[in-house]
């Protein structure tokens, strides 16, 4: 590893950014909850994959294990927030009504904590493993390597997930008792 490339610096710009965004509150459409969270994870399981080709099963099971605690951790830590819901109607270019749900979120630093935690992490693993430190070729290194991942991009997920259960909730609550409003 002679040099780190100009992108990963644009890529920590960005990420910064995009965690002191949500460090405020907005309001935004229920669906793009669960877009951040999942990309998380699919880059994240493609990055540990490649770096590791030869991990065996138990890393992929400690993997899935600690990507559930941190979908816990973080379903725990949004079933704290004070969420409001606002139903949506939108018409597309067809002619299609569309029906949806804003929410509003209330600012929050773990998004920006965890964002530079698994760009320290991505950038600790690839400098172990393209340097060839011996270490890095052991099996705890892989273990905890896959755990870390597992825990990191599980924590944003359940944050996600529990919006999304709230607000189909909501949305369930609006429907039976129209002239309710929500906070």
């Amino acid at each position: 590893m002679q040099y780190v490339p100009t992108y990963v610096y644009v890529l920590l710009c960005v990420l910064v950014y995009v965690g002191i965004r949500r460090c405020y509150p907005r309001t935004i459409r229920v669906e793009r909850t669960i877009v951040f969270p999942l990309a998380f994870v699919l880059l994240g399981a493609s990055s540990v994959n490649r770096l590791f080709p030869g991990a065996g099963w138990p890393d992929y099971a400690l993997a899935l294990f600690t990507l559930a605690a941190g979908i816990v951790l973080g379903w725990l830590h949004a079933s704290r927030w004070r969420l409001g819901f606002e139903p949506i109607a939108t018409v597309d270019d067809s002619g299609v009504r569309r029906r949806g749900m804003r929410v509003r979120l209330p600012g929050d630093p773990s998004l920006l904590v965890t964002l530079l935690l698994m760009f320290a992490l991505e950038g600790f693993l690839h400098y172990a493993v393209e340097t060839r430190q011996p270490w890095a070729a052991s099996e705890q290194f892989v273990s905890l390597a896959f755990a870390a991942w597992g825990m990191l991009a599980g924590m944003p997920l359940g944050r996600a997930l529990n919006v999304l259960v709230r607000s189909i909730r909501a949305a369930g609550e609006r429907s039976s008792h129209p002239a309710t409003s929500f906070e």
